[in-house]
């Protein structure tokens, strides 16, 4: 894990949440799956990094600016809501289950549990600002999207983390299974 508040961890930081801005931009251009509002979620890319690199509170950080900007530049403020839900609560339970049961999970199950949850917590936040619970039938087809979306998340991740651990030298174990 690199030190907090080193110029290291900063500079990680920084180049973190400018990758995680480009992936937003870039997925702005790509039409929604076959739901409305669904996409791969390539900035969710970076999270993953972020949370095997710098720990909790800086994903945490890299993913309330990043949802932050994204909203106001590429889509718009109300997205902000969907955004910040899905990424800080996929946020917790990743971390939790890297908590809880350390070296025995897959990172690729890291990733679609976290895939999963995000979706699930946009849903709610849906039904929040639609007022209707009807759109909850979304569910099982958001849930099925979520795990080839995982499995991309985390392949990408894996790989952007080789090349982060070379630059970077972090003694962070980037090997799990």
């Amino acid at each position: 894990m690199i030190k907090n508040k080193s110029a290291r961890y900063l500079t990680m930081l920084s180049m973190l949440t400018t990758i995680a801005l480009m992936f937003s931009y870039v997925e702005s251009f790509i039409p929604a799956l076959p739901i409305p509002g669904a996409k791969i979620g390539l900035p969710n890319v970076v999270t993953l990094v972020a949370l095997y690199s710098l720990g909790f509170w800086g994903t945490l950080a890299i993913t309330l600016m990043r949802t932050t900007i994204a909203a106001f530049l590429f889509s718009s403020p109300v997205s902000w809501f969907y955004s910040v839900a899905g990424g800080i609560i996929s946020l917790i339970v990743m971390f939790a289950l890297m908590q809880i049961f350390k070296e025995k999970i897959s990172f690729m199950a890291v990733s679609i549990t976290g895939a999963i949850v995000h979706n699930i917590a946009q849903l709610c936040v849906a039904i929040i600002i639609l007022e209707t619970i009807s759109i909850a039938a979304l569910l099982p087809w958001l849930l099925i999207i979520a795990i080839p979306a995982g499995i991309v998340v985390g392949a990408a991740a894996k790989l952007l983390m080789k090349y982060f651990k070379q630059v970077f030298g972090t003694k962070v174990s980037f090997n799990r299974k």
